[in-house]
């Protein structure tokens, strides 16, 4: 590996997580490729002519076929779908490399500091969801949503989360880490996702961070990539938007994208803005 430049999202194929929870030995997984996501067709008043809108076309490289060994250190979230660690990163190998270079402790330029999502029993298939919403999503990684370096699996015998096809798999994403949550107050988020069809239902307090290194006010402590601009506004965003396994893709025009954003998280926050506390969307 001669490049200093940051690893394409679509770099890792394999990744090795030496100390994964409940296991006595270290966990292989091997990346999946998320299936296309469907567009959901509704009666709201206000849709598009021509459906679903389509999906934008990759920028990425061809696959790449590095393996990286990590382990896991806090538990950071619990959620509906899964809990979240930090990662240490430990190596990074490319095999199809002549020279078999091994990084020690890979980070910046290579990778920023990673998180995974692992999924939680019969929730294995909301993280699949998630996976294709990120990979719909390929044009806002970085910009308003985490850099998603990929879905990883590997069905396994006694432990792990059982999908659909009654199968037991550990199953995670692998995120870059994204910052805490954003000031009670803080203005309301562009509505970035909506241009490419997404409505995110699940869109609360909780969902809702900082960029990493978003600004001198709002440093990270962990090394982190810079955001990337807005394609649509030409400049970089301070927030992420996160926990996408519930998202989907409509065929809302903006303003009917706009009207649900501010029935759901505008009347949530300005509640939360006037009584001083963090709400749930069901406490309002």
């Amino acid at each position: 590996m001669t490049s200093l430049a940051p690893l394409e999202l679509n770099a890792i194929s394999k990744l090795v997580i030496t100390n994964f929870p409940s296991s006595s030995s270290t966990v292989h997984l091997t990346r999946r490729n998320p299936a296309p996501l469907k567009g959901c067709y509704t009666i709201q008043p206000s849709i598009l002519p021509n459906g679903p809108p389509e999906r934008l076309a990759s920028t990425l490289p061809p696959p790449g076929n590095f393996e990286l060994t990590i382990s896991l250190d806090e538990m950071i979230g619990d959620g509906r779908c899964g809990k979240v660690y930090t990662t240490s990163l430990l190596h990074l190998v490319d095999p199809s490399s002549s020279s078999l270079a091994d990084i020690i402790n890979p980070g910046l330029p290579y990778l920023p500091s990673l998180v995974i999502k692992v999924a939680d029993q019969d929730r294995v298939d909301d993280l699949a969801n998630e996976a294709s919403v990120y990979d719909e999503m390929e044009s806002l990684q970085g910009v308003v949503i985490p850099r998603c370096y990929g879905w990883f699996e590997v069905e396994v015998a006694g432990r792990a989360m059982r999908s659909n096809d009654g199968s037991l798999k550990i199953s995670i994403l692998l995120f870059e880490r994204v910052g805490g949550h954003l000031p009670v107050g803080e203005t309301l988020p562009d509505r970035d996702i909506s241009r490419l069809g997404i409505h995110q239902p699940d869109m609360r307090y909780s969902n809702l961070l900082f960029a990493p290194n978003d600004s001198t006010d709002h440093p990270s402590s962990f090394p982190s990539l810079p955001s990337k601009p807005c394609p649509y506004h030409q400049r970089t965003h301070s927030y992420r938007i996160i926990d996408l396994d519930r998202a989907r893709k409509t065929d809302w025009t903006l303003k009917q994208h706009y009207y649900e954003h501010v029935r759901t998280l505008g009347r949530l926050l300005e509640s939360m803005e006037s009584m001083g506390n963090v709400l749930e969307p069901w406490e309002y």
